[in-house]
This record gives structure tokens, sequence and C-alpha cells, in this order.
């Protein structure tokens, strides 16, 4: 019997299929992409805020998986590797248009259970239409933030990284997501005001 977590043999799995491709498979890259386009597109997403920035980072990812496979090293996990391309595709993204206006939060856009917080089933309507409401102004104030803060948040907060992991996908020190996250979130709570306690309240519910 298998009893490795589900995410650590999904993490296998998709390592095997670099690897298949890496070799030459370019069916397993079309898997790849089935796989991991969800993920890439949610975090994509968030880090923007606009739909077509989202798909334009997303695409651009794939074509930087397609033409560098040849430098991943299996040592570091295929999915990290693909999440450090997204995230510094949508940084990249997030300093050319600084000035451009972000579009209302949409999570439509989102595939379902991709790149959110897991809610509890046993949530009763009114609290997951609030916290809805309350992400959707978590969003909408993630503009405030410089590139870096917002790829922290988002890769914590959203994607549920470990501090060392988002270090390894963006490149820098766990000292520096120290410091962008903290800078993130007195940010944000500067931007939402008591959002900031009623949050803290419902999670304690």
């Amino acid at each position: 019997m298998n009893l490795k977590p589900r995410t650590e043999r999904e993490s296998r799995d998709v390592d095997e299929l670099a690897l298949a491709f890496r070799d030459g498979d370019e069916r397993a890259f079309d898997e790849l992409v089935r796989r991991l386009e969800g993920k890439v597109f949610a975090v994509a997403y968030r880090m923007t805020s606009n739909r077509e920035d989202a798909l334009d980072v997303a695409q651009e990812t794939f074509l930087k998986v397609y033409r560098k496979i040849h430098t991943w090293r299996p040592t570091g996990g295929f999915v990290p590797w693909v999440m450090r391309l997204a995230a510094n595709q949508s940084i990249d993204l997030l300093r050319r248009n600084k000035r451009r206006r972000s579009e209302a939060f949409n999570e439509a856009y989102v595939p379902e259970r991709v790149g959110a917080a897991v809610e509890p089933t046993s949530m009763d309507t009114e609290r997951r239409v609030r916290a809805n409401e309350i992400d959707a102004r978590i969003q909408a104030a993630l503009p405030c933030l410089s590139a870096s803060q917002r790829a922290v948040f988002v890769l914590r907060h959203y994607d549920g990284m470990h501090l060392a992991e988002i270090a390894h996908v963006l490149g820098c020190t766990v000292g520096s997501v120290k410091v962008h996250l903290f800078r993130a979130l007195r940010k944000l709570q500067q931007e939402l005001g008591d959002l900031h306690d009623e949050a803290v309240r419902m999670e304690k519910e």
C-alpha cells in the first residue's frame, strides 16, 4: 500500500513527466501543461489582478518551460522551478505596467479550488459569502504592494508555500522573504483597516 501523501506522489509524477520531456517526449510536455496550467494561472492572476495579463504570464511561462527544460535540474523539483518562472514573469510584467489600472478581482476567472485557501466544508453560507468578500477586498488592495511584496504574499497566503520554498522560487534568502512579507502585511493592514481584526475573528470561530 502506498501511504505517501497525495501531494508528494503528484510532485514525483510531475518530476517524472518533466524528465521524460527533457529526454524528448513531447506528449509529456502536453501533460505537464494540463496539470500545471491552473496553478500557474491562479498565481499569475492573483499577482497581476488582471485576467489578460495572467493569461499572458501563463503562456510565456510555458514557452520558457519548453525552451529552457534543459536547464532544469531534478534535485530542485519541477513545480518550484515552474513557479519561479511564473512569479518572475509576473514581477517583470508588474514592473512594466506600474501605472496600469487593475481590473476588479473575479474569482470566476480562477480554476476551481486552485490557488485559493481551502475552506472547511462545514462553513455556512453566510460565512462563506463574507470570506469571499474579504478575499475580494484583499485582492483589490494588492496593487498597493511592490511587485516583490505581492509575490511573497501570494505565494505564502494563496499558494501555501513555506518561507524556504518561497525563497527558492524567487531566488532570494529566507530573510528577504520575511522582510517582504512583513512589509506586505503592514501595508495591507493600513489599506484594509478593520478588516484585519474581522479576519482574525473569523479564523477563531
